[in-house]
């Protein structure tokens, strides 16, 4: 009897948990980030590609990301981020992939 109460209260946490690995798992394969975040990914890849200057891409990266948390959170952003800068790189735009790939090995090294 006690070993089922005490498997009924484990339960719950369990499934958080397992519902954060699946989102996780999830958020991490690029086509899913395309299918979830394509408005925002064909928006900032089109205004980052647009920049003239890499004072103009870093403040246009940095419009890309507020938003994305502000809509989103930031569990996903690691993953947003690889997805556009493969966009841009798809595009032409070298440079701002490697700026939008270089904003995101920092964001994941803080976490």
């Amino acid at each position: 009897m006690v070993a089922a109460s005490t498997a009924a209260r484990a339960s719950p946490v369990d499934d958080e948990t397992m519902n954060h690995a699946k989102s996780s798992r999830r958020a991490s394969s690029p086509a899913w980030c395309e299918d979830h975040y394509g408005l925002q990914l064909a928006r900032g890849s089109s205004h980052i590609a647009s920049t003239l200057t890499p004072a103009t891409r870093a403040d246009a990266i940095a419009e890309v990301i507020e938003e994305f948390e502000a809509l989103f959170g930031l569990d996903d952003l690691a993953a947003f981020l690889e997805v556009l800068a493969q966009r841009l790189e798809n595009r032409g735009a070298r440079e701002a992939s490697a700026d939008v790939a270089n904003v995101m090995l920092r964001a994941t090294r803080r976490r």
